[in-house]
């Protein structure tokens, strides 16, 4: 059985066929090497940016009147993903509340780079302009660290934009998030390699 039968299917649905950019990712290890870190990295130097703080300060301004609010919205979403998790797959799964997790991490720090901390430190009297830009280096970033299919880029710089939109009505960064949470994991419910634990590979 090669590596391309034993990927997750979701993975395979949204990857392309090896090519200048490297191979699949089909190891939990390998997406978070490739996209998690990075963009880890890339969160924490957008915190030098001094405008970008200032709205990122005025989108928790929510959370911080009702922080009780968010945690319980925080904890059913969880506990909803992971329900979610055990019916797709029939059984309980111990990694995959790991990577549930991972992707509400992920959800936390594209939400900030690309949503706020891009698009208001370099907007000057061309915001429109600076979100269309910031949403499209979100869609380039998913096809150059995760591999993703050109369409599937595409359609992640069009969420981009909506959640954009979201932002800029509602000011409210973690619902952003959260918004960003649900649809990734919809989008790819199962880590990388399930399968082949599944098979007890």
């Amino acid at each position: 059985m090669s590596d391309s039968d034993t990927t997750v299917p979701s993975q395979r649905r949204l990857q392309r066929p090896p090519d200048f950019t490297g191979g699949q990712l089909d190891t939990f290890r390998a997406v978070v090497l490739r996209h998690g870190v990075p963009g880890a990295l890339l969160g924490a130097i957008c915190f030098v940016l001094p405008l970008a703080l200032v709205k990122f300060r005025t989108g928790l301004t929510p959370a911080f009147e009702d922080p009780g609010r968010y945690l319980v919205a925080c904890l059913v979403i969880f506990a909803l993903l992971v329900i979610y998790a055990s019916v797709i797959d029939r059984r309980f799964q111990p990694m995959q509340v790991v990577w549930i997790i991972y992707l509400g991490l992920v959800s936390l720090w594209e939400e900030w780079v690309f949503r706020i901390a891009l698009p208001y430190s370099f907007s000057g009297d061309a915001f429109v302009v600076a979100v269309v830009i910031s949403n499209v280096l979100f869609g380039a970033m998913h096809y150059f660290t995760l591999r993703w299919r050109w369409f599937w880029c595409v359609g992640a710089a069009l969420g981009g934009l909506a959640l954009s939109r979201q932002y800029i009505q509602h000011g409210d960064f973690l619902m952003l998030v959260g918004l960003h949470w649900v649809a990734t994991y919809i989008n790819t419910p199962r880590y990388p390699g399930l399968k082949r634990a599944l098979l007890g590979k």
